[in-house]
C-alpha cells in the first residue's frame, strides 16, 4: 500500500509539505483535481488532530499515512497514521548558546588558522559551483585545498579537500542554502569548513585519496 510521508517539520508547515509531496508522487496517475481534494480532506482532519492533541504550530512532527487509489479515487487509510511529535526544550536552547563556544575551544586542533574562500566558477552545467580554499601559513597566504557545491532544490550539498600543516589531510561534508551570488555562497562554505576544522568534523585521508579528490573536485 502506498504512502505519503511529511519527513519531520514543523507542524505550521505540515499541510504544504504533504500536498507537494502527495502531488509530486502521483502526478500523471490521478486527477491533479482528485490530488488536490484528498490532500484537503488529510490536511483538515490532521488540524483538528493537531489541535486536540495541543501541538504547537513551532513543535516538530513527521505524519505518515497509508492510502489506496480506486477507480482514481484516493481513500486515506485513518487507522495506518504515524504521528511523531518532537517539542522544543528553550532551557536546552539557552545552554546550548553559553557552552558551545567553551566545547569548540577544547575541540580547536592545533595548526587549524583561519581561511578564506575563492569562488572559481561553475561546473556540470551550471548546477555545482567550485572554489579554491586558501589560508595565512607562515605569513603568506597559500592555497589549502578546494570545495565543491552540487546544488538540489534550495539546498546545496558540498565537499571539500583540506591539507594543512600539522593536520593530516581532511574531506569535510557540509550543506548551505542556495543563493544567486556567488560571494555569499563563498561564505557559507567558508564559514562550515572553518567549523569543521575548529570541532574535528572531519574525515582524515591519505595523500594519495586527498590528491585524487582535490583533481575531482577542480575539473571544471
Amino acid at each position: 500500500m502506498p504512502r505519503v510521508s511529511s519527513g519531520f517539520i514543523i507542524a505550521g508547515a505540515y499541510a504544504n509539505k504533504l500536498r507537494r509531496v502527495l502531488f509530486a508522487s502521483l502526478k500523471g496517475k490521478v486527477d491533479p483535481k482528485e490530488i488536490a481534494r484528498a490532500a484537503g480532506e488529510l490536511n483538515a482532519t490532521l488540524f483538528d488532530l493537531l489541535r486536540t492533541l495541543n501541538v504547537d504550530k513551532g513543535d516538530v512532527v513527521r505524519i505518515i499515512i497509508d492510502y489506496e487509489i480506486e477507480d482514481g479515487t484516493i481513500k486515506w487509510n485513518w487507522q495506518s497514521l504515524e504521528l511523531q511529535h518532537y517539542k522544543a526544550i528553550p532551557e536546552t536552547t539557552e545552554k546550548a548558546k553559553q557552552l558551545i563556544l567553551e566545547i569548540v575551544e577544547k575541540r580547536r586542533p592545533i595548526g587549524a588558522p583561519e581561511i578564506a574562500v575563492e569562488y572559481l566558477g561553475p561546473a556540470a552545467e551550471g548546477l555545482e559551483d567550485v572554489f579554491k580554499v586558501k589560508a595565512v601559513i607562515k605569513g603568506r597566504e597559500e592555497v589549502v585545498g578546494a570545495a565543491r557545491i552540487t546544488y538540489a532544490d534550495e539546498e546545496g550539498k558540498g565537499i571539500a579537500v583540506i591539507r594543512m600543516p600539522n593536520m593530516n589531510p581532511c574531506k569535510v561534508t557540509f550543506t548551505v542554502p542556495y543563493s544567486q551570488d556567488p560571494s555569499q555562497v563563498a561564505e557559507n562554505v567558508r564559514s562550515r569548513i572553518q567549523q569543521a576544522l575548529v570541532s574535528g568534523e572531519y574525515e582524515e585521508l591519505s595523500g594519495e585519496e586527498a590528491k585524487k579528490l582535490l583533481e575531482e573536485i577542480l575539473a571544471l
